[in-house]
Formats: C-alpha cells, sequence, structure tokens
C-alpha cells in the first residue's frame, strides 16, 4: 500500500515537474521570439540613423542648406525617420511577436490551412499552391 502512495506522488510531483519546464519553455520562446522581432530592428535602425541625421541637421552651416536649395534636409529627413521608428517601435511593443503566435497557434488548423494554401487574389486561380497556377496545361 505504500509503494502505491508512493508512486502516485512521484507521478504527481513528475508531472508538476514537467508542467513546469514546458511553461519554462514557452517563456523561453516567447522572449526568443521578441528578441528577433523584424520590427524592432527596424525600428532601431530607422531610430539610429534618424537621430544622427537630425543632429547633423540641427549643426548644419548656411552652405550646406543652400546646397538643399534652402531646406535643411538633413533636419526633415531626420525628423522623418524618427517618427518611423516610433511607428515600429510602438507596434513591436503594442503587440508582440509572442501574442500574434499565440492567436495563430489558436485558430483552427482547418480554416488556417486553407488560407495558407489556397490564392484568391490578384492572379490566384484558388487552387493549392497558387505559384504553380495550371493555366492552359489542362
Amino acid at each position: 500500500m505504500a509503494t502505491e502512495s508512493t508512486t502516485a506522488r512521484d507521478d504527481e510531483l513528475i508531472q508538476q515537474s514537467e508542467r513546469a519546464e514546458a511553461e519554462a519553455d514557452a517563456e523561453r520562446t516567447a522572449r526568443a521570439a521578441n528578441l528577433f522581432d523584424l520590427r524592432r530592428i527596424i525600428g532601431g535602425l530607422f531610430a539610429i540613423y534618424g537621430v544622427l541625421l537630425f543632429v547633423l541637421g540641427i549643426a548644419a552651416s548656411q552652405k550646406e542648406i543652400d546646397k538643399a536649395a534652402g531646406v535643411n534636409m538633413n533636419l526633415w529627413v531626420g525628423l522623418g525617420m524618427m517618427i518611423v521608428a516610433a511607428i515600429f517601435l510602438a507596434w513591436a511593443f503594442a503587440r508582440p511577436l509572442s501574442e500574434q503566435l499565440d492567436e495563430y497557434d489558436d485558430e483552427p488548423t482547418g480554416s488556417r490551412a486553407a488560407s495558407e494554401t489556397t490564392s484568391s487574389g490578384p492572379g490566384g486561380n484558388g487552387q493549392r499552391f497558387p505559384g504553380r497556377a495550371t493555366a492552359g496545361r489542362e
């Protein structure tokens, strides 16, 4: 009798351990997905170059401004790049990639498979594998 309760308890402990490991793996996967999110990388690059151009625009001489028909291009392009960076970064932080992947995993498999393998857009023929249209080969 004692061995039955011990194995039952061991099974519970093993299950708890496996659940904890699965949760830790899911958390690591989410962190890795967010770390390598292209929106963050692109937003960061736009921010770096935008700040650089903005600073160069602030420090521009009148001679440099006159070269661009009187418009301080470095200043305005740098400001535009910082705005684009803010949009990319806000998008990445407001809707992290890990949440989008979770939503994708929660979709019913049948509807997701149908949307991935058929094409009904411009030039699409509604068949599987839209890159391999069979027009004229029938």
